[in-house]
């Protein structure tokens, strides 16, 4: 009888535990998901404000008073919002009181902003700081909107936030659990429950993460782990004590009796919790539902489920899920073969439609969390709306298509613009006898087509910022050599360009810096000779363009090129001191010039 006993008495202390620690799963895996909502939820509202700022190409600052302050006192947790300029100046902050000391405070002298801050112009991504110190007084994270119109950035929205109230407010009712966060630098910014009470359940604890998405920060931890409270809620250890005496009838008896009374105590606990747990469920923002492998609903549909897509819970319950249409099975059964395979599925976009029939794009998360067995898995799903995200995506997505348009256009007509003054030019020199005129006008075409050139290939590429050097810089070449070539004369060009596409910046100066090295060849360096040799190379060498230059022809004086000032040479020194570029002159031999300059265009908006 005592066998028996000590057997149902173990088999029911496993059972228990294991219901506790779905219990203790379940609970982390909801709360963190409160969080990251309560997180992102920040970063939207501050996105919404640069979005506003992009769009009204600044002139939305009108308002900055009343929007920036509307934000930090509809939500706690924000404690100032502020505008940090270009220049790493902070010019305006909300409220003013108490952080007006803030003002005209030049960020780029704090080592520990400073890096950060760049990044985010540099990357055009939202930096989110470590829990840190402010200027202004209590720690915070400050997080960094970068902001770009006319081409240009402009500076950063940046707010001081401290998740701290919104996180209690999720842990209501949740005095069983000791809830540590650490940022991503292992600071620990938030903690809920006295850690001196803590249980000794450690195996128990259950590590979440809130991962940061469209920041430069992966992930925050979160630990939860049972305390005091929730030990003394579901303690059953006084049973060992009763099976050492269960020897003898009474006592097996007496420990059934306290078997049976201790039960009662676990599985009202556990249903308290379960309350809990339903009312965190009941209020979410995000529709929450389970449903079984066959897609029928099973014992939750929360109140965001049913004002999402229109079907009240009692509709739904023991259905198959109303919003999935007979065209959507397939998808449907594709979806949970994945979430069987791999025990869940995150973010997944998908369309669905309400019960008035109006289509809705969902983010939808599944996991499973009962049961073993093929006949009773059940998964708990996670959706939000994300209709109006879909909606803004696509008018960006048609804004930009409309914006690169224009610029194909801007580019064509600034090819056919130079086109046609090259013409005029054609027409001026065909009424000319003087064969000096002739060939300055000719010169002056040649410039003029070293610019279109660049104009033509980005009409005619993908991108509107950058050219293929080499292939621009073959047909400036040729184009060079059949204005000198004439029976007789045999200058060979020889070429070797790597493929670098270069910023349209640097690719108009250096097209001209090419072609008045070239002409200059051609009429100075090979006078009573009917051959000779250039030879030009492009190489890219880490973040250096390395160009070298070389004739074999007469040479040209170093000091002479330095105090020259004819056009020609006054066009090479202009256009080498607008690439920053370093050169040298050789002339012992021929004619030698190489020069260097640093690559352009590796920002989000460097080219514009």
């Amino acid at each position: 009888m005592s066998f028996f006993v000590i057997l149902i008495w173990f088999g029911n202390q496993k059972s228990i535990e294991q219901s506790q620690k779905s219990k203790v799963r379940e609970t982390a895996k909801l709360v963190t998901h409160q969080f990251k909502t309560a997180v992102h939820d920040n970063l939207n509202t501050l996105l919404n404000l640069k979005s506003r700022l992009e769009v009204t190409d600044g002139s939305y600052f009108d308002f900055w008073k009343y929007d920036a302050g509307r934000i930090v006192n509809q939500d706690s947790s924000f404690l100032f919002v502020e505008w940090i300029d270009s220049s790493m100046v902070i010019r305006k902050v909300e409220p003013m009181e108490p952080n007006k000391n803030a003002i005209g405070l030049d960020i780029s002298k704090l080592d520990y902003r400073s890096i950060d801050w760049l990044q985010a112009k540099e990357d055009s991504l939202v930096n989110v700081t470590h829990w840190l110190k402010l200027v202004q007084g209590p720690d915070a994270f400050l997080v960094d909107a970068p902001v770009y119109y006319d081409g240009v950035f402009q500076g950063t929205i940046t707010a001081g936030m401290d998740f701290n109230p919104r996180f209690d407010l999720i842990m209501q009712g949740l005095d069983q659990y000791l809830v540590k966060i650490y940022d991503n630098k292992g600071t620990l910014f938030y903690q809920h429950g006295d850690s001196s009470v803590a249980s000794s359940l450690k195996g128990f604890s259950v590590e979440e993460k809130i991962t940061l998405e469209g920041t430069n920060k992966e992930s925050w931890q979160v630990n939860v782990l049972p305390n005091a409270i929730f030990e003394a809620e579901n303690n059953s250890d006084g049973l060992f004590l009763n099976i050492a005496l269960g020897i003898i009838l009474s006592v097996v008896i007496s420990v059934l009796f306290y078997f049976m009374q201790t039960a009662f105590i676990a599985q009202k606990s556990f249903r308290q919790a379960n309350e809990k747990i339903r009312a965190l469920i009941q209020s979410s923002p995000m529709a929450i539902y389970t449903i079984d492998t066959e897609g029928i609903v099973h014992d939750f549909w929360n109140k965001a489920a049913e004002d999402m897509l229109g079907w009240s819970q009692e509709e739904a319950l023991g259905n198959f899920l109303p919003h999935v249409g007979e065209e959507m099975k397939d998808e449907f059964e594709r979806l949970m073969s994945v979430n069987l395979k791999e025990k869940e599925v995150k973010n997944k976009e998908i369309i669905r439609y309400r019960k008035d029939g109006s289509p809705i794009h969902m983010r939808m998360s599944a996991s499973q969390i009962i049961g073993n067995g093929s006949e009773n898995k059940q998964m708990l799903i996670i959706a939000e709306d994300i209709t109006n995200e879909v909606e803004y995506k696509k008018q960006l997505e048609n804004s930009v298509h409309e914006k690169e348009v224009l610029l194909s256009e801007v580019h064509h007509r600034v090819k056919n613009n130079l086109a046609i003054i090259a013409g005029l030019i054609e027409l001026q020199k065909e009424g000319l006898s003087d064969k000096n005129l002739q060939l300055i006008l000719r010169e002056t075409q040649n410039r003029i087509y070293s610019i279109s050139g660049v104009h033509e290939l980005l009409y005619n590429t993908d991108s509107f910022t950058e050219i293929t050097f080499g292939e621009y810089a073959v047909k400036l070449i040729d184009r060079i050599r059949g204005m000198f070539d004439s029976p007789g004369k045999n200058v060979v060009i020889e070429h070797k360009f790597d493929s670098r596409r270069l910023n349209i910046n640097q690719a108009i100066p250096l097209g001209l810096l090419v072609n008045e090295l070239i002409t200059n060849s051609f009429k100075h360096a090979f006078n009573g000779r009917n051959d000779g040799r250039i030879y030009i190379s492009l190489e890219e060498k880490e973040d250096l363009i390395q160009v070298v230059y070389e004739d074999d022809g007469k040479g040209f004086d170093k000091n002479l090129f330095d105090q020259s000032n004819t056009l020609g040479v006054t066009l090479i020194k202009t256009l080498v001191d607008q690439l920053n570029a370093k050169y040298n002159i050789e002339s012992d031999s021929g004619f030698r010039f190489t020069f260097s300059f640093k690559i352009t265009g590796r920002g989000a908006h460097s080219n514009l």
